[in-house]
């Protein structure tokens, strides 16, 4: 594989360096409408697994059936971005995106099915990372929050990595 130097800020524009630069734990991306956050969290992502060979991804929306148009979405935009396609095999259904090389997987799930979330594992490394899009909402505080915290109790105790975009 062939490298190719790449300027963030020509990707998606000034203000997210402590984003990518951040070394601790939990990785938040906050912001209003329209500011990005989901894109550069998809290009952090898929830039970090061709970096990180055995690192996988799960991503975790409230409800399944928005995924497909959410970040599945984002993840494609970035792959195409960072101008990687050939690398990348793309799966509809279920919805999965495979790094062709290593195996290395970003495997999709909704909370509106619970049991789906439990005792997922990956053939190739490891499940290192969860994207958690959309955690609250100002409306939906509350509801939103005990959902999440229930669903993700191992990432709230520090058990493992979370990213977080609100």
């Amino acid at each position: 594989m062939k490298s190719r130097k790449v300027k963030l800020p020509e990707l998606v524009g000034k203000g997210y360096k402590d984003f990518w630069n951040f070394k601790g734990r939990y990785r938040v991306c906050k912001g209003s409408r329209a500011s990005k956050k989901s894109k550069t969290t998809a290009l952090f992502f898929i830039y970090s697994m061709m970096k990180y060979p055995g690192a996988n991804l799960l991503v975790i929306r409230k409800v399944y059936r928005t995924l497909k148009d959410s970040c599945f979405t984002d993840l494609k935009w970035a792959i195409n971005r960072l101008q990687v396609n050939e690398y990348w095999d793309v799966k509809e259904s279920p919805l999965e995106i495979v790094y062709v090389p290593t195996g290395q997987k970003i495997l999709f799930r909704g909370l509106d099915d619970p049991l789906k979330v439990t005792s997922i594992t990956v053939e190739t490394g490891n499940l290192c990372w969860a994207w958690i899009n959309k955690f609250s909402s100002r409306r939906q505080k509350i509801n939103h929050f005990n959902c999440w915290k229930i669903q993700t109790s191992k990432v709230v105790d520090n058990q493992q990595r979370s990213y977080l975009t609100m």
